[in-house]
């Protein structure tokens, strides 16, 4: 199978160690964490250019900033081997009963830019598409593997529900685009034939197989010796006549 890739992800990451890029493996991405940045307005380029700017004076983090011109990875998820960021505070305990371990050691976080000139619905589409390729690309069900940030921690966080009430989107509507848009970007690729006659000795014999045609004289028979060569093409790994 491969995936669609519809947008282009910039590695721009920040520079590290530093507080907000420690540069410490995320072992296994086990799910994801939708945010958003909060700041409406702000451009994925001026998030991560802040980020970069402060890496040293303090620890909150996140993979990627999505707008509508851009998809910035900060620390790498997607383009690089990936590195833990810190986008959810440790002391909370429903990403450990949703997933048996702490968001900041195991999963990618992603944050929505949406307010001013950014035209949501170009963010919200590739913002989509990210979280349907961190599927694909760590076998995650969207359905049960994203979860957002004001539900690991509603009492001091709201993200992604502004963006997406502004677009009249539940967060159910959310997972649902992306289990859609992973399913739309997935390509399954026809396996190869196998070959188990070369070329050059099927040829000889179709061949052999022509004089047999030439000679019948009914029709049936004639078919029947233009599905043995085709037969013989197939196994061979050329395309029927």
């Amino acid at each position: 199978m491969a995936f669609l890739m519809k947008y282009e992800i910039i590695p721009r990451y920040l520079t590290g160690p530093s507080q907000r890029r420690p540069k410490l493996p995320l072992a296994r991405c086990r799910f994801m964490v939708a945010h958003d940045t909060g700041n409406p307005s702000s451009t994925a380029a001026a998030n991560v250019a802040y980020y970069e700017r402060t890496r040293n004076d303090m620890a909150s983090s996140a993979h990627l900033f999505v707008d509508d011109q851009q998809i910035i990875e900060c620390i790498p998820l997607l383009t690089g081997a990936a590195e833990k960021a810190y986008h959810v505070i440790y002391n909370v305990t429903s990403d450990n009963a949703r997933y048996g371990t702490d968001a900041n050691d195991t999963a990618g976080a992603v944050e929505l830019c949406y307010g001013g000139s950014i035209n949501l619905t170009e963010s919200y589409k590739r913002y989509v598409w990210v979280f349907a390729y961190a599927c694909y690309r760590y076998g995650l069900n969207p359905l049960t593997d994203i979860t957002g940030h004001y539900i690991l921690d509603p009492a001091r966080r709201s993200d992604p529900q502004t963006p997406l009430r502004l677009l009249g989107k539940s967060f159910a509507n959310f997972v649902q685009d992306v289990a859609d848009e992973l399913k739309a970007c997935t390509i399954v690729t026809p396996p190869k034939p196998q070959v188990l006659i070369s070329p050059e000795d099927a040829n000889k014999l179709i061949s052999f197989l022509s004089a047999i045609y030439y000679a019948a004289e009914d029709e049936e028979s004639r078919t029947e010796v233009n599905r043995l060569a085709n037969e013989l093409r197939r196994i061979s790994g050329q395309p029927e006549e």
